[in-house]
């Protein structure tokens, strides 16, 4: 048995050679020319640059329509797995409820002066909203968070004043169904809403946004409460999330009153709203 690199010279020795015929001929001294300027590769290169600046100009034009684009294909497909458990008009209600959730952020955000940007929906999960920028300040924040779960009660007390006018328990149901996203949101642990509203009068709400969070749980077996317990582990234990919670100025005492008062009350609103609404859905 040969050694590689023997194995290897025989075969390139064993190479055959090309015919003498096929060699290339190299051309007599009065048929030389001067080789031609090729100037396909820059006109090439020139035309590829155009076309990718043309295309990129297209996109930037066509930026708000994709993001338009976005938010509505993620909401029919959000209503199509909606749609599968429930029913088509009971799962264009619960979506509709959904995005005046975010809208009321986005309105805030507004308000406020940050920059927000296109609502997308996440079946099985809920939706987003994002922030282009970070709030100034705990009452900006504060206020951004409020204004989902604000919005979002208003509309669900919307559908059970229609559901009473016409004693139809779909929109109580629907209701129902709004009432509890929304007081599940105001659970006091971030990422959810109510652990940005707490944060403007308490900094260690979140263990009772823990227990209740855990409570909810028991009560729903509900797989995506522990997403949210898991996404809100790193903002609870992490170092860097401390620290910089602790250089953010804390409110006035009349602020932080206000915000207790507002986040209570609409949490103890919603909780009655949510008892009420399920009597009536045992009546029907």
């Amino acid at each position: 048995m040969k050694e590689p690199a023997a194995a290897d010279a025989e075969f390139a020795a064993q190479a055959p050679a090309p015919a003498p015929e096929l060699a290339p001929r190299a051309p007599r001294p009065s048929q030389r020319t001067k080789p031609p300027v090729r100037s396909g590769p820059i006109w090439a290169g020139l035309s590829f640059l155009l076309l990718k600046a043309k295309s990129l100009l297209v996109l930037l034009k066509a930026l708000p329509a994709a993001k338009f684009l976005l938010t509505s294909l993620s909401m029919l497909a959000m209503v199509w797995v909606e749609a599968q458990r429930t029913g088509p008009w009971f799962a264009v209600g619960f979506v509709l409820m959904i995005l005046v959730h975010e809208l009321g952020h986005g309105y805030a955000m507004k308000r406020r002066g940050v920059e927000a940007g296109w609502p997308v929906f996440i079946p099985f999960f809920g939706a987003m909203i994002s922030m282009k920028n970070t709030p100034r300040d705990r009452d900006t924040e504060a206020d951004i968070a409020y204004g989902g779960p604000f919005a979002g009660t208003m509309v669900a007390l919307l559908s059970a004043g229609v559901g009473l006018a016409l004693d139809s328990r779909p929109f109580i149901a629907l209701a129902y169904t709004g009432f509890f996203l929304n007081l599940f949101n105001l659970t006091p642990i971030s990422p959810l809403d109510g652990g940005r509203v707490a944060q403007a009068f308490s900094r260690r709400a979140w263990i009772i946004g823990v227990i209740l969070l855990g409570a909810i749980f028991l009560w729903t077996h509900s797989p995506q409460l522990l997403l949210i317990a898991l996404l809100a582990l790193p903002r609870l234990f992490s170092r860097a999330n401390k620290d910089a919670e602790a250089e953010r100025d804390a409110l006035q005492p009349a602020q932080q009153r206000a915000w207790a008062i507002r986040y209570f009350g609409l949490a103890a609103f919603l909780g009655s709203a949510l008892y009420f609404s399920g009597s009536l859905l045992g009546r029907f």
